[in-house]
């Protein structure tokens, strides 16, 4: 893998493919405000982010964004993901001036910590509590992740 140096937003539903693929979690929600592909410096895809409407309605869906998925492959240079977030604020920040606040959750069932939030600023808020319900009560639904999430915010 080349060096990472190129951020682009993309305005197609084929990151969201890309990101299904290799994401843990082999889905993407719906409904990506913004999408940003991030390049090495040969032009391959090393990473991808999607950024969307917070899933909670008690939050503002006018002035916060939520980083909905967020995927790296692993032959990349060291904190590749954290420098990726800072870029990405500075992306957001120029480009959707009314967006005031960004929150995104890390999942305990995958061993996350939020390292690569704290090493971009970010801080921990709460811990959401494990349901183990999920979609359990829906036909043909299944569940993706039940686990107690960690809430992390910060500024664009």
């Amino acid at each position: 893998m080349g060096v990472f140096l190129n951020m682009r937003q993309i305005h197609s539903t084929e990151i969201d493919r890309w990101i299904k693929e290799r994401h843990y979690l082999h889905s993407t929600p719906a409904g990506a405000v913004l999408r940003l592909e991030f390049l090495d410096d040969t032009g391959i895809r090393i990473g991808a982010m999607m950024w969307g409407r917070p899933v909670s309605r008690k939050i503002n869906q006018k002035t916060i964004l939520e980083l909905t998925r967020m995927y790296f492959v692993d032959e990349t240079e060291p904190f590749v993901e954290s420098k990726a977030l800072g870029m990405a604020r500075k992306y957001i920040r120029k480009h959707y001036p009314h967006i005031k606040g960004l929150v995104t959750y890390t999942s305990t069932a995958e061993n996350h910590k939020g390292t690569i939030y704290l090493a971009d600023g970010w801080f921990k808020i709460s811990e959401t509590k494990s349901s183990g319900i999920g979609w359990k009560n829906r036909q043909g639904r299944f569940n993706r992740d039940t686990s107690m999430k960690l809430k992390f915010v910060r500024s664009p």
